[in-house]
């Protein structure tokens, strides 16, 4: 079975976001790269999309609240037409930079206090949703199943991916819950979910040592019970505008 593993890379936030990176990369399926209004910046986000193109994994935009001091990890009260357009931006950022790299990001995961917000805030989920809608609704949208993100983009006719995040207990609202830092409960976890076909992509963990162990044994263990890692959006170059496509090619201008 197939299964897109993703990961969160080009912080861009000193040496730990680098050595984070150097675990992640070998191990992802899709970059999600994060939009310089809650973190990253433009060397760092050009960096990653250079990177996923190397290794032939999909780019995806880790949107956020603009808030680099809080780090995106602090819910704010946006207005949705507010908040669309700050999504807006940080596509159009993203993209822009992929495009440099001959690349285009092809999904979209909410990050930070934005990822619960969207699982049950009506306002803030239809904001994500709509701002795909106006930038490129051929992106897949990322979330829990059964969230308000999820049900609002399948109302409005957009792919979805449903992420399962082996290292997060959930609490009985469904929110998520404490952090598994135990890599073969972790990796059990993962197949397990997999096995289920009830997912479409594993987010692997990342913040700290121990749950960066955690993510090298689920790929691990995913491969050892036979299941592909790929993005089914295949690697990070789907079509491009004609003059990005000519210059690939090495046409004479």
């Amino acid at each position: 079975m197939e299964i897109d593993l993703t990961a969160e890379v080009g912080h861009g936030l000193g040496e730990a976001a680098t050595a984070a990176d150097d675990v992640l990369w070998p191990l992802i399926s899709t970059a999600l790269v994060p939009c310089g209004v809650h973190s990253g910046e433009p060397v760092s986000m050009l960096r990653a999309c250079s990177e996923a193109v190397t290794r032939e994994a999909a780019i995806g935009a880790a949107i956020g609240y603009a808030d680099r001091i809080g780090r995106g990890e602090r819910f704010v009260d946006y207005d949705p037409d507010d908040l669309a357009a700050t999504i807006i931006y940080q596509l159009g950022a993203l993209d822009g930079l992929a495009l440099a790299e001959q690349a285009r990001v092809t999904c979209v995961r909410p990050g930070g206090a934005l990822f619960e917000a969207a699982r049950t805030d009506r306002n803030h989920a239809w904001a994500v949703v709509n701002a795909v809608l106006d930038y490129d609704p051929g992106l897949t949208i990322i979330g829990l199943p059964d969230s308000r993100l999820l049900q609002t983009a399948e109302r409005n006719g957009l792919a979805v991916a449903r992420e399962y995040q082996p290292h997060r207990l959930l609490n009985a609202n469904g929110s998520l819950g404490a952090v598994v830092t135990d890599p073969d409960v972790v990796a059990r976890r993962a197949v397990d979910a997999v096995t289920s076909g009830a997912y479409d992509c594993i987010r692997l963990p990342w913040h700290s040592a121990a749950e960066r162990i955690c993510a090298q044994a689920v790929h691990a263990a995913l491969v050892e019970a036979g299941h592909c890692v790929r993005s089914p959006a295949g690697p990070a170059q789907p079509e491009l505008p004609v003059h990005l496509a000519l210059a690939g090619s090495g046409t004479p201008a």
